[in-house]
């Protein structure tokens, strides 16, 4: 019998969580047969581990081009070594004589592919060119435009990260660190007001991530001139913020019984 046989999950939304994850596999490019190989490993790996104490796969998530290129746009922004005398970027070559932009790559891990991170980062857009051999940063911040080796590789941190802090949330240990999984949700926004929400929600997450990162740099185990992710005892931390839109639902029109009464409108749920 299965270990969480009292828990009740609608078999419809467990199917709609799986397609979620079969679609994306598929859509990188994924065969279906290798998507079914894929699962069938997973299965037999879950069956197996319950023999065995578990080993938690979050600090391998501190590796990987989505992490090595955000971690690279902030040194290239706050790091004197890499800012000229108005503190903007400096543009730098590929490689060669310091500051390289290799060197960059290699400043935040060690054991990263700095020629791989530097292509997934001129295919995202994040990268451009100055001059015959130098490259500049496009924006301050890594985010998903295209769906490239460094878009694939965040979205599958995302769901891992969100699936692993919700289970370690409900665990029942002593110890435990709890984590804030919440979110704020209406079921019927104007549609005419999805942009406004876009933008307004892009800017107070943003807001509150820069607060959350001056935090966890302040309290490195090194400094940001001397970081590498590949050195210390610490432990990967950080917040991963997000919006969502549905699609319009059309609904017959109907006379409301009481027009003159508001229901109220759910603002904050799921509280961790």
């Amino acid at each position: 019998m299965s270990e969480a046989s009292d828990v009740a999950a609608r078999p419809e939304l467990m199917r709609t969580l799986m397609q979620s994850i079969v679609t994306f596999m598929n859509r990188i490019g994924m065969s279906m047969e290798d998507i079914e190989a894929e699962f069938h490993n997973c299965t037999r790996g879950a069956l197996s581990s319950r023999t065995r104490t578990r080993k938690s796969p979050r600090n391998k998530l501190a590796y990987g081009c989505d992490t090595v290129a955000g971690a690279v746009l902030r040194a290239w922004h706050r790091n004197p070594q890499f800012l000229d005398t108005a503190a903007r970027p400096l543009p730098l070559p590929m490689s060669g004589a310091k500051p390289s932009l290799t060197g960059l790559v290699h400043s935040q891990n060690r054991r990263a592919d700095a020629k791989g991170v530097i292509t997934s980062m001129l295919n995202a857009g994040l990268l451009k060119k100055h001059g015959k051999a130098a490259y500049l940063p496009t924006r301050e911040s890594a985010t998903v435009q295209l769906l490239d080796p460094l878009s694939v590789d965040h979205i599958a941190k995302a769901v891992i990260r969100l699936v692993e802090t919700a289970s370690r949330n409900v665990e029942n240990s002593r110890g435990k660190v709890s984590l804030i999984e919440r979110y704020a949700h209406v079921p019927d926004l104007k549609a005419s007001d999805a942009r406004a929400f876009a933008a307004f929600s892009r800017q107070q997450g943003q807001a509150c991530l820069d607060t959350i990162e001056d935090w966890l740099e302040s309290r490195q185990l090194k400094p940001l001139s001397q970081r590498s992710y590949a050195s210390g005892n610490g432990v990967t931390a950080g917040v991963h913020i997000f919006a969502y839109l549905g699609e319009p639902i059309l609904r017959k029109k109907r006379v409301a019984r009481n027009p003159g009464k508001r229901r109220p409108t759910p603002a904050r749920e799921a509280r961790a």
